[in-house]
């Protein structure tokens, strides 16, 4: 079973930092201004979500950078919920620096745990989980802010949006060059014998 967390930890590393990566890749993309539009009233911006994003990280991991420690409660009453969905007309610099940092914190708490940590539990809000289902509680969350961003600069960007994968119509054209990479990087086959 330990080589089952052990995997899952590894997974899980590598795909949030990948989210990680497709949000900064969106960000980068935003003007200055655009940080702070919205696509409808009462809608999150950019610099919101970012807000939003460090202010949880903080919370639920600020703790726990180091490895596991008993009784953590992943809701500290110091956190300000609420002013995290307010604007706060802070710099792109400034943003971005949150940004960075929430994320930080949250990789190096990966980095920390251990496969035995993942059945350990610590509390949010008072409501026991193990660490495992924590984690997974953010990876849905953090994910499904990250797309949130994506849809917000794709928007805002309009035909000046980059994309972040594939370009339509240039999925065969993808894969045949993935396919000779990948044939490229295997030995060749008289050399093997």
């Amino acid at each position: 079973m330990k080589a089952v967390a052990e995997l899952y930890l590894s997974d899980v590393r590598e795909r949030m930092a990948e989210v990680r990566r497709l949000g900064d890749r969106a960000l980068s993309q935003l003007d200055d201004a655009g940080w702070h539009r919205s696509l409808a009233g009462g809608g999150n911006s950019a610099a919101v979500l970012v807000q939003h994003l460090s202010g949880n990280m903080h919370a639920r991991w600020g703790g726990l950078r180091g490895g596991y420690r008993p009784d953590y409660e992943g809701e500290p009453a110091s956190r300000d919920r609420d002013s995290e969905f307010e604007e706060s007309g802070l710099a792109p610099a400034e943003l971005q620096a949150r940004w960075d940092d929430g994320w930080a914190v949250f990789l190096d708490t990966l980095d920390h745990l251990t496969p035995e940590d993942l059945t350990r539990t610590l509390t949010i809000r008072g409501e026991p989980h193990t660490v495992l289902s924590a984690v997974q509680r953010q990876v849905a969350h953090y994910s499904g802010h990250v797309y949130q961003l994506v849809l917000i600069v794709k928007t805002l960007r309009g035909d000046q949006w980059q994309t972040l994968s594939i370009p339509r119509g240039q999925s065969v054209a993808y894969i045949t060059q993935m396919h000779a990479a990948q044939a490229a990087a295997l030995p060749d086959s008289d050399e093997q014998r």
